[in-house]
This record gives C-alpha cells, structure tokens and sequence, in this order.
C-alpha cells in the first residue's frame, strides 16, 4: 500500500467514525462526560495526524501518536477503573498516577487482559516519547545529506498512518461501551476485519 491510498483509506474511516458517533448519547455522570472527552481528543488527534502527514508535516504527524495513545488509555481508564474518589481528584487536577498504573487498571477488564496496551507501550513507548520530545529519532528525520528537512521513510509514515487507524477503531469501541450501544460495538468490529483487509 502506498501513502496515498493509505490516506485515502484514513479519510474513508473518519468519515464512517463521524458518522457513527454524530448524537450518540452518553449518560450525563461526570465519569461519563470526562471519559467521552478524552475519547473525543483521541479521535480528534488521529483527525490531526492524518491531516498533517496529508501536508507532509510528517514531525508534527508523530509526535502526536503518544497523545492520542494516552487520551484513549485516560479515558477508557475514567470510564471502567477510576474510583469516585479518583474522579474527583481527577476533576481538581490532582490525579498523579502513572501511565503505567493507567494501562495497569485497564489490562485486569475483559477484552483488554490480553495485555495489548502494555505490549504497544512496551515496544513504542520510547520512540513515541522520542518524537513527541525531539528526541534522538525525530531529529534523525529531520536530516538528509545535504540538508536540514523532513527525512521520513514511506513504510514509518504507512505504519504510523496504519496504527493510528487502527487506535481510532479502539476509540470509537470506547465511545459505544460508554454510550452502551451494542449495534455500534458491532458494527466497530466489522469495520476492523474491513480495514485487516484493505491494509493487506
């Protein structure tokens, strides 16, 4: 697959998402309105990647991966693992746990105890904090031979497009659990078998 089918797969998806979630109701509890806030970041990060690599702004593009990984984690985290008490620490901003503990929570849920998350973090978590941080691998990209511009191989940009593609799929799953809409979980699992299909 080329970048630019890729692309155009991404701009298909966000479309269906839009289209998916436009009026879903939530319940009205704080839990439920921070929770579908952080889901509703996360898709709008994957909006904004997709955007920016559109334009070849292929730095700004990565080093937005880390904050969509960690908006989808939060809010899955507020919706099924936070305690009362933690909401209220969380709405004075004084929640400090780590983003391990966060994945930690979610990881003992069904459907996510298969360790996904962890493994995503344990195998991406340096490079993403690399490119958010301009570290060691963003700087790199930003070097060719003879000059100072982007430098980004197709096959990162097709996998960034491709995992957060995917993360986007997660986010929605997450906004229908919230909302309880099980016609929506469904059809979020079809759309995956859809989009295994097309990236192969």
């Amino acid at each position: 697959m080329k970048t630019q089918e890729a692309i155009s797969l991404s701009d298909d998806l966000i479309n269906w998402t839009d289209k998916s979630i436009d009026g879903i109701d939530l319940p009205s509890e704080t839990r439920f309105r921070l929770a579908g806030a952080c889901l509703d970041v996360a898709l709008e990060h994957h909006k904004a990647i997709i955007l920016l690599i559109k334009h070849r702004l292929y730095g700004s593009a990565f080093a937005m991966v880390r904050p969509l990984f960690e908006s989808y984690v939060r809010g899955v985290w507020l919706h099924r693992c936070a305690s009362d008490s933690d909401i209220n620490r969380f709405t004075a901003d004084k929640l400090n746990y780590s983003f391990g503990k966060l994945i930690q929570d979610v990881e003992t849920l069904p459907g996510f105890d298969v360790g996904t998350l962890s493994k995503v973090k344990s195998s991406a978590w340096s490079a993403m904090n690399s490119y958010t941080h301009s570290g060691l691998l963003q700087v790199t990209r930003r070097n060719t031979a003879s000059s100072i511009e982007p430098n980004y191989t197709e096959d990162e940009i097709l996998e960034i497009i491709q995992n957060v593609n995917t993360f986007s799929l997660f986010i929605v799953m997450g906004t229908a659990n919230l909302a309880g809409n099980e016609p929506l979980m469904k059809a979020v699992l079809e759309k995956v078998e859809i989009l295994n299909k097309g990236s192969n």
